[in-house]
């Protein structure tokens, strides 16, 4: 396979493997529309490339990414709803980015990402799907949607599945910021290095997968999927009309606030009890 030219994301093949690096550094690599298709192009490539073994999924300017783009946010804000029979343009929004991780996910490569700097919202569920996950020390994380008034409608089935139901609810349900370390002992990344080392632990992690055979990674994945509780696509659309409902509420409280740097009004924060 080469590596064709795409919108935001830069492409460079290195042996059997497909480097893929997010490039919209002045967003933190942000998801627009064009990373979006450009990463539903390179896996429809891949499933019928049996020469490639890996995918390595990155950020430039030092920042994995920071989920979705505000701006596209924004743009479904003002999208009318629709009218009876019709279909929800933000439902449809939403649910395509739950058929980029299923298409990420069912992948014959083994998936690699590599987190440095960020790695917020919608970048989770790449990570989720990942079969290898190198963090940088330095990393935060977070599953900051319901911060935002929102649910994390397409990533959570996946999450769940990744690092079980009650880390999950944790991570979701708090929309906290961790560390890399807090991230490892959830399960959510493999490995933790100081920034320095994460090319050497890249290097490591592909010649650990470069001494097995293309055709029976893929089979080994195909074996393990089937073997695992599938993600049904009823579960996704589900999430879907969750997340319109939620877009369409405090959502655009917590979007406008986002964008003017403030806290939503729903914001509380507590101080410690004094003893009686």
């Amino acid at each position: 396979m080469t590596a064709p030219q795409l919108p935001d994301i830069i492409l460079e093949r290195r042996q059997s493997t497909l480097f893929a690096t997010l490039n919209r550094p002045q967003a933190k690599n942000a998801l627009n529309a064009a990373i979006v298709d450009g990463l539903f192009a390179i896996s429809d490539r891949l499933r019928d490339d049996p020469a490639t073994r890996a995918l390595v999924l990155r950020g430039a300017g030092g920042t994995f990414c920071a989920g979705g783009d505000i701006k596209d946010f924004a743009a479904q804000l003002v999208a009318p709803e629709p009218q009876p029979g019709e279909a929800d343009p933000v439902e449809r929004g939403n649910r395509r980015f739950g058929d980029l991780l299923m298409s990420l996910d069912s992948l014959p490569q083994v998936v690699v990402s590599v987190i440095e700097g960020s790695a917020f919202g919608g970048a989770m569920g790449f990570i989720a799907v990942s079969d290898v996950a190198i963090g940088a020390a330095d990393a935060k994380f977070s599953l900051s949607e319901t911060t935002l008034g929102l649910p994390p409608a397409q990533i959570g089935p996946f999450l769940v599945r990744k690092i079980g139901l009650f880390n999950a609810r944790r991570l979701a349900l708090t929309g906290a910021r961790f560390n890399a370390e807090a991230a490892l002992g959830a399960g959510l990344i493999d490995r933790v290095v100081a920034p320095q080392d994460i090319e050497s632990a890249l290097a490591f992690a592909l010649t650990e997968i470069g001494r097995c055979e293309p055709a029976a990674l893929a089979a080994t994945k195909r074996i393990l999927n089937r073997a695992a509780r599938a993600i049904e696509p009823g579960e996704l659309d589900a999430a879907a009309k969750e997340f319109a409902r939620c877009l369409r509420g405090a959502g655009q409280q917590g979007a406008a606030a986002f964008a003017r740097k403030q806290q939503p009004d729903w914001v509380e924060t507590y101080s410690e009890r004094t003893k009686p």
